[in-house]
């Protein structure tokens, strides 16, 4: 159907708005707030495809991490040692800005700690870190002010088919998404931020005073600044961006009589993560080993990835103990050639923040604030 519009509308419901932000996930509901923090009278919607932020917003795994050091080797591979460094401090200050601003208890926050382990086809990641363990430290350091942020511990104590040694981070800890992605969002609509959710943009068209919006029903909302914040699915409105989809699957198991373990465990150079909650173990990657694949705006998971994860659990996580899967299911990351994300201002009225590569939870915080500081 066609949108024709009342004079009620036209001249309140619709008028031109000060700020609309494109994504309201966990970024896009941030900056929303940040930006009716510092401009208190103006008019901000909150635009999104669906009724739910489906991106990785609300389907990730809870993981409030800034990095295993077989992480950071890898992304030292693709991106300069201070870019590498940066971004690890803004992902743990994003951690402990996201604890304070929202409290531990409304997000489900717990400083359990996290482990990089490793298997027995890994031995050659494992000689790495250990070579590099002193100099990542000191390069952390330096940018964080922590001493001895990756500890060397026994990972046979974890009574997982894993490598001796194995490597701890007190600074990290797991949250719950649900609960996460709920206080944001009440916190947003308490600001009167006006929802604009199962509005599927089709066209984005400049004007002389900004930006124009329209869905298939040409239903039009404008704005002076509009800030992109959908994240892989920025790239289908905007294809000149470095921006590519990743689809991230995971599988969580039923309830698991007297875990051995608590925290949440990186492996794999970061492509393997998995946790406890509720008595059962959620775990999630693998894409790595079929990219082509996971390059998808798909959210139907493959039986590939489920199998290979869950070949994972009995080989490695759970060797000997009998586990049920209960659920399976997939969300849209966003990736490009660097890891680091795209904030930035495109023209006067258009700022981009997008790509967070895996890390939107960390980040969160900090690239809102830096895109309210740019308003």
């Amino acid at each position: 159907m066609s949108f024709y519009p009342s004079y009620w509308e036209r001249s309140i419901l619709l008028k031109t708005f000060d700020f609309i932000v494109l994504g309201a996930g966990i970024i896009g509901k941030q900056i929303a707030i940040k930006i009716k923090e510092k401009h208190p009278s103006a008019r901000i919607a909150l635009v999104d495809k669906y009724p739910l932020p489906l991106g990785a917003s609300t389907r990730n795994a809870g993981f409030a991490c800034f990095g295993s050091i077989s992480e950071i080797l890898d992304d030292l591979k693709h991106s300069s040692k201070n870019e590498v460094m940066e971004l690890a401090n803004k992902r743990r200050k994003g951690i402990t800005q996201l604890v304070r601003e929202f409290g531990t208890e409304a997000i489900g926050y717990r400083p359990t700690g996290s482990y990089e382990i490793f298997d027995n086809q890994q031995s050659i990641d494992l000689e790495a870190a250990l070579n590099n363990l002193d100099l990542i430290n000191s390069e952390l350091k330096s940018v964080t002010g922590l001493d001895h942020i990756f500890e060397i511990k026994k990972g046979n104590t974890l009574e997982m088919n894993v490598l001796k040694t194995c490597f701890y981070n007190r600074h990290e800890g797991m949250l719950n998404t649900g609960m996460l992605n709920e206080t944001i969002a009440n916190k947003a609509h308490s600001l009167h931020i006006t929802p604009f959710y199962g509005y599927d943009v089709k066209t984005i068209a400049r004007t002389n005073e900004g930006y124009e919006l329209s869905n298939e029903d040409n239903l039009r909302i404008s704005c002076n600044q509009l800030i992109i914040a959908n994240n892989s699915f920025a790239s289908i409105l905007f294809p000149e961006l470095d921006v590519v989809p990743a689809r991230g699957q995971i599988i969580i198991t039923n309830p698991i009589k007297d875990l051995p373990f608590d925290g949440i465990f990186h492996s794999d150079k970061g492509y393997i993560y998995f946790r406890n909650i509720d008595n059962r173990v959620l775990i999630g990657g693998g894409r790595n080993h079929f990219k082509d694949k996971e390059t998808t705006y798909d959210f139907e998971g493959s039986l590939e990835i489920k199998e290979f994860l869950e070949n994972y659990l009995r080989t490695i996580v759970l060797p000997n103990r009998h586990f049920e899967i209960d659920m399976h299911w997939s969300g849209i990351m966003a990736m490009g050639k660097e890891k680091l994300p795209i904030v930035k201002r495109e023209n006067e009225n258009l700022l981009l923040c997008v790509r967070m590569s895996g890390m939107g939870v960390a980040l969160g915080p900090i690239l809102s604030s830096e895109i309210a500081e740019m308003l």
